[in-house]
């Protein structure tokens, strides 16, 4: 038992000096941005270069306004989710400071499984991790605002291709279970997205209490 306990110690005390000082220094304020600027811009200019391209195309069978749609939603998708990337790698990132390796590293998965319930408001909060919690909280929400960035391409893109082909083959009913799928993932990350948010905000006190 004194070696379990020494070493359940250890890992805590670790996982709270990764955990020191982690910050959000904005995400939420990046994510509304690229949403109200850079992905309507993107989605823009896509549909007027899938327009031009419906245009040009010779022979295009399936209606010039179809056909502008489906290569505008294919542009589109395929842009989002190369800008969502890269607007993620360099402004996301630069918002979480000090860059570490997971906070949770180290901690059993049973630990780590509790942690981020806790985040999460699905378990009650455990005071004396607070450091743990709030450092796991702000690397969770950077990497569901990377999804939130990127996920929106992958579903403008699945959609242009139901557009063209509509439901006719089996692929076809799998492919639009699987978009379904996908906005039903995006409701998820964002609601966690939100509740990484309201955790941050609501333990603040508590963690300059600790400080002090």
């Amino acid at each position: 038992m004194p070696d379990q306990d020494s070493s359940a110690e250890s890992r805590w005390a670790k996982a709270t000096s990764r955990a020191q000082g982690l910050a959000d220094l904005g995400l939420e304020a990046a994510v509304r941005r690229y949403f109200l600027i850079y992905l309507p811009l993107t989605v823009t200019a896509a549909l007027v270069v899938g327009f031009v391209l419906a245009f040009l195309w010779p022979e295009v069978a399936d209606g010039f306004v179809r056909s502008g749609f489906f290569f505008g939603s294919l542009l589109s998708g395929l842009g989002l989710v190369i800008v969502g990337m890269v607007y993620g790698s360099k402004r996301l990132s630069a918002l979480v400071r000090p860059s570490r390796i997971g906070v949770t590293v180290g901690l059993t998965a049973e630990e780590a499984k509790h942690i981020r319930r806790q985040v999460l408001a699905k378990e009650p909060i455990d005071p004396q991790h607070i450091t743990v919690l709030r450092g796991t909280a702000v690397q969770m929400r950077e990497g569901l605002a990377k999804q939130l960035l990127w996920s929106p391409g992958f579903l403008i893109y699945f959609a242009g291709q139901f557009l063209l082909r509509g439901t006719v083959t089996v692929f076809d009913i799998v492919m639009n279970v699987l978009l379904l799928g996908m906005f039903v993932l995006l409701f998820f990350v964002a609601r966690q997205f939100h509740q990484t948010g309201v955790f941050l905000t609501s333990t603040a006190a508590s963690e300059a209490g600790n400080a002090g």
